[in-house]
């Protein structure tokens, strides 16, 4: 059976923006049902650029989470990355690990088994991970909604 994409409809001047960014009307459309609406914006979407990136002291509690991790590596005590076995956590998990051996870090990461410690964050990986000696867990690609197991990483 030959299936055919539906593309939800465009509110906007499609032909003109496509035409004035260079791109498909298909690929202004998509852009457009996904809030990438002005020719600027579209350019730095299409041509992503270090220039374009928000500045990360702006995340909230930013300053207290860098303190922590300087902290923890100055006293060369362990981190533990928590990631998740999906594609973008496991990329995540490795980037961050990177990151934190190449500022001298003691760290290990940890992927979930699907099967045996299911999605997101596990309590008893926190335990056994606590029983090694890690007091520092940093998450990634879960953990904002694993507010049980965040309290328990705290208290143990």
């Amino acid at each position: 059976m030959k299936r055919k994409w539906m593309l939800k409809r465009c509110k906007g001047d499609i032909k003109t923006l496509a035409k004035s960014s260079g791109i498909s009307e298909t690929l202004a459309c998509i852009l457009i049902n996904r809030g990438i609406k002005t020719e600027s914006e579209i350019r730095k979407f299409m041509n992503p650029s270090l220039e374009y990136l928000h500045d990360p002291m702006l995340m909230k509690d930013m300053d207290k989470g860098t303190d922590i991790i300087k902290d923890v590596i100055l006293k060369e005590k362990p981190i533990v990355v928590y990631g998740d076995y999906d594609a973008d956590g496991i990329i995540s998990t490795y980037i961050l690990y990177s990151a934190l051996l190449y500022c001298g870090a003691k760290v290990k990461y940890h992927i979930p088994d699907r099967i045996t410690e299911g999605y997101g964050i596990n309590s008893e990986s926190i335990k056994t991970l606590k029983e090694e000696g890690y007091d520092t867990v940093i998450t990634c690609d879960n953990g904002i909604s694993a507010l049980e197991q965040i309290s328990l990483a705290k208290k143990t």
